[in-house]
């Protein structure tokens, strides 16, 4: 799956070459689809990349698309029913409806936004893709009109919608804070989320945030980690390999990563200037390294730290990091034991359970009740589908995880 980094590179690389695409994102859903809101494919005259979802509604907009590069339209609005009953009420898991806007980039007039996007995600900058959606009958040529927002109040944006400037203000705020949608947009009373695509309000904007490349660092090379890498760049992730021994951190044994660092491990993600958008996992080869990991990991603004370990290693290393002064907010993050409860034991399995942790925190922010050992176990996120306070379930991820660790 085509992360962030990818997409707007692999949309520059277009443009760059003198290929005009159309761009399909979804900018709303209403019940169960394939693909979330912002979810988007780039369709050339040669073929596609990226997804909306797959099957027949994504079919369905790859003609659509093709069909306005070659009558050289600028935008439209396609409606997906993944139903198979457009005027169902209430829609079950078996379907929903997917709005994808559709708009055609040109070298000459997109290739500067693109860049823009891409060196925002690459430099991990708060950025926003804002495209008009929909617009009053008398202002439809508005269809289609986009700029990169950022997180100060964008000038021509106000002035193309006529907002005032606590609207801009307001436009910029969501940019920074990533918090991207489909909105009414009215010049007095600013904005408003929208259900669905309308023609009957002054403008509608969609929010697409462009989030920093999302990085997948892996301390240890042991035999977990060979197939944590696989899964991570499968993923969309960027992936770094960290071990202080060059026998196991190598290309030969990691051909999917994207950085591999030999170096001790706690100067290593010093180095690495770790943020929101980092997914730190320590799978190393003994509890003094993951000690080093995970301290060296709580000192920088780093999203997501997991480690493997049984439940008391892991109250021990917790109990001890808050006697070295480690603040107890940040303790209180840690996913610690790691992993899904899959009854993972092969590499392999302990991998997928790891995935399964990050890729479900990733896209819900959802974490099991018992993931922060006994004594920190206060939540700032909520729990999937188990109320605080519920008994811990089994670890056997965590016990696999201590019984596979590499000896050497």
């Amino acid at each position: 799956m085509a992360g962030a980094e990818q997409f707007w590179s692999q949309a520059v690389r277009a443009l760059e070459e003198g290929v005009s695409f159309a761009l399909a994102t979804v900018v709303n859903v209403r019940g169960s689809t394939p693909r979330e809101v912002g979810a988007k494919m780039i369709v050339r005259p040669d073929g596609q990349f990226g997804t909306i979802g797959g099957g027949c509604g994504e079919a369905e907009v790859f003609r659509k698309a093709r069909r306005m590069l070659d009558e050289g339209d600028e935008a439209r609005v396609a409606e997906v029913d993944l139903t198979g009953d457009f005027d169902q009420d209430e829609i079950g898991s078996c379907g929903g409806l997917m709005d994808v806007l559709i708009t055609r980039w040109t070298p000459e007039r997109d290739l500067a936004t693109a860049r823009k996007l891409a060196e925002a995600v690459a430099q991990n900058r708060p950025a926003a893709l804002l495209t008009v959606v929909s617009a009053p009958p008398q202002a439809q040529e508005l269809v289609g009109t986009r700029v990169v927002g950022g997180p100060t109040p964008q000038g021509r944006l106000a002035e193309m919608l006529g907002l005032e400037a606590e609207s801009a203000a307001e436009i910029a705020e969501r940019t920074a804070e990533a918090a991207g949608g489909l909105f009414d947009v009215d010049p007095c009373s600013g904005l408003k989320r929208a259900s669905r695509i309308s023609t009957g309000v002054p403008a509608q904007l969609f929010l697409d945030p462009v989030v920093g490349a999302q990085r997948l660092i892996i301390a240890g090379a042991g035999h977990i980690a060979q197939p944590l890498a696989v899964l991570g760049s499968l993923l969309g992730l960027r992936v770094t390999v960290i071990d202080d021994r060059g026998a196991f951190a190598n290309r030969e044994r990691f051909a999917t990563a994207d950085e591999i660092i030999v170096r001790p491990f706690a100067a290593a993600i010093e180095s690495l200037a770790l943020d929101a958008y980092s997914y730190l996992v320590s799978v190393t080869r003994g509890h003094a390294f993951d000690y080093e990991v995970v301290r060296a990991a709580l000192k920088q603004p780093c999203g997501f730290v997991g480690l493997i370990a049984s439940r008391r290693r892991a109250r021990a290393m917790l109990e001890r990091l808050a006697e070295d002064g480690v603040p107890a907010e940040r303790l209180e993050q840690v996913h610690a034991p790691l992993g899904v409860d899959i009854g993972a034991e092969t590499p392999e399995e302990i991998a997928l359970a790891i995935m399964a942790e990050i890729v479900r925190e990733r896209r819900t922010g959802a974490r099991d009740v018992f993931n922060l050992g006994a004594k920190y176990g206060r939540l700032a996120a909520r729990a999937a589908g188990h109320p605080v306070g519920t008994p811990a379930a089994s670890l056997t991820t965590a016990s696999a995880g201590t019984r596979a660790r590499q000896p050497a």
